[in-house]
């Protein structure tokens, strides 16, 4: 596996974020709703780039753990075809891409709103926002399909996520007006809420299909070890020892796939607590929110870059 970057090196807009981010300490001309959104966007980037790992370290984990289950048929099974390996993955390739492009989605829809009140131009941000965008509407219309890397949700929820992600990716196709900001957070809030809500409840069906795959292993695990033929001590004890490393990893996925689920329930908490500041409307709570919002990203990068790179 590549070496892990430092932290905060993935954001790929970085750039308009951190002019966004410039204007806090600009003194007392930027007005209270451009602190408002260049502080959210910039821990909306923190969230969403943490998040991304995380779901990619999830998988990682769980990968390594299906290839002990390879290794252990192939000495149980002498039929095994070593040309014909399935990894189970708890998500494919396409659909981490899949939600890749629903996190990016919100990251760029809050780094265009801190841009647009903090009067910051940038093509790229904007052309970045047009093709993630036109990406969100083309899944709206495929958001439940799982052959294709869709989430795993009922058709009930597929036709609200349908609805929600549509309304991201029009908002980030089309032309914003500064002086719209504050009607446009509002307008939205239920939007981020949704698709908050859509990730979490995708990632309560992950969690029950790691925590049953990984009990599989561990299963498979003991019978070889009980059944196998010819182990001498010291092989037995290896075999032993990889049941608690089993259970570790289970326990490491789970807590950071609910690590994640907690803090994508704190975005939308802080989304809300914007669209009530964009109001005028206790701007505190927002205060409170973002400091726990960042706390939240903070505890997936720990998860992130303390495991091994492979």
């Amino acid at each position: 596996m590549p070496h892990k970057p430092t932290p905060f090196a993935r954001a790929p807009f970085a750039g308009s974020g951190v002019l966004a981010l410039l204007v806090l300490f600009a003194g007392c001309s930027v007005s209270p709703l451009a602190k408002h959104t260049a502080a959210f966007s910039s821990v909306t980037n923190l969230v969403v780039d943490n998040s991304e790992n995380a779901y990619r370290d999830a998988v990682r984990l769980h990968d390594q753990e299906q290839m002990v289950a390879a290794v252990a048929k192939y000495d149980t099974d002498p039929t095994w075809d070593p040309h014909k390996i399935q990894i189970k993955h708890l998500i494919d390739d396409q659909g981490l891409a899949v939600r890749s492009q629903v996190l990016d989605g919100l990251k760029l829809y809050a780094q265009s709103l801190s841009d647009l009140t903090n009067s910051i131009s940038s093509d790229r941000l904007d052309a970045a926002a047009a093709s993630v965008g036109n990406n969100l509407v083309a899944l709206s219309s495929n958001i439940g399909n799982v052959s294709s890397g869709g989430f795993t949700i009922s058709q009930t929820q597929a036709n609200l996520a349908s609805t929600v992600l549509n309304a991201l990716g029009q908002f980030l196709i089309g032309k914003k007006v500064k002086s719209q900001v504050p009607a446009i957070i509002k307008n939205m809030d239920p939007t981020v809420e949704t698709i908050c809500q859509l990730l979490n409840d995708d990632i309560t069906i992950l969690r029950r299909q790691s925590h049953n795959d990984y009990e599989q292993l561990l299963v498979q695990q003991d019978s070889f070890i009980r059944h196998a033929q010819g182990l001498s001590p010291v092989e037995r004890r290896a075999e032993i020892n990889k049941l608690p490393q089993i259970l570790a990893d289970q326990q490491t996925t789970d807590d950071m796939l609910a690590d994640l689920q907690g803090t994508l329930g704190k975005l939308a908490l802080t989304h809300h607590a914007l669209a009530a500041a964009a109001q005028n409307n206790n701007p505190e709570s927002l205060k409170d929110r973002l400091g726990e919002l960042e706390a939240a990203a903070q505890r997936l990068s720990k998860f992130y870059y303390s495991l091994p790179a492979s």
